[in-house]
């Protein structure tokens, strides 16, 4: 029996569901507040329906075996000593970017090295610059990277976009598609200030499948029609 994650809502839920019914994993859900489902024609597959945010963690402890979510959430979330592994990096939907956004007022401020040296000058004055953030690890390891040490992270689990004018935060660090979003907020995103680039990936626990392996032909064959459709998309169309 394969237990298999996908995101229950957000951005990744009805793409998630598309993307496999395309490769020949069509799922069935017996309503539409069932927290599970499954996939026709394959009653050794149980579907889970979680938020994006859970489902690393579930495959770390083996409540589930494989699961999607978005590259991003998958690297913030992620414990590096426990085994989960990145089965397919690139699924082909969901792309989008974690970066740094600063209020377009701050008109001398266009990359990290201004950034840095708005930091510096904030310390001078006894404050902190703040960033607000859902991503609070992979944000502090970009800063640091880059030798941008003077800075606190908010965390907040409501909209970004509108802190800086707020005041709770002085810049934001967030997901970000088409753009359109912070510029509607009088944002503006740096040179150097994109953290990660993202899109939905499969992930899974090789543990939990072969401590069962009977499974193993099961997980083989999602694998498998992923790998094909995937290969499918590829290939040029005929002239």
């Amino acid at each position: 029996m394969i237990r298999f994650g996908i995101p229950s809502d957000g951005a990744l839920h009805k793409d998630t569901i598309e993307f496999l019914f395309n490769c020949g994993l069509e799922i069935r859900r017996s309503n539409p507040r069932s927290y599970t489902g499954e996939i026709i024609n394959n009653p050794e597959v149980i579907v889970h329906f979680q938020r994006a945010r859970d489902i690393t963690l579930m495959i770390e402890n083996e409540s589930i075996d494989i699961g999607i979510v978005g590259y991003d959430r998958y690297m913030e979330s992620k414990d590096p000593q426990i085994d989960t592994e990145l089965l397919v990096k690139k699924l082909g939907f969901g792309q989008c970017k974690l970066s740094l956004a600063v209020p377009e007022a701050w008109l001398d401020v266009s990359n990290l090295a201004d950034l840095s040296e708005v930091a510096i000058q904030f310390r001078e004055r006894g404050m902190e610059l703040k960033i607000a953030t859902k991503f609070p690890r992979l944000v502090e390891r970009h800063m640091v990277e880059r030798g941008l040490n003077y800075f606190s992270l908010m965390s907040t689990s409501g909209t970004l976009e509108a802190v800086p004018a707020l005041g709770y935060a002085d810049l934001i660090a967030d997901i970000i598609s088409s753009g359109n979003t912070i510029k509607q907020n009088n944002l503006k995103t740096l040179k150097g200030g994109d953290i990660i680039a993202s899109q939905a990936c499969l992930i899974g626990n090789r543990s939990s499948l072969t401590d069962e392996p009977n499974s193993m032909s099961e997980y083989k064959s999602i694998i498998r029609a992923i790998e094909s459709y995937l290969k499918s998309k590829d290939k040029p169309s005929d002239a």
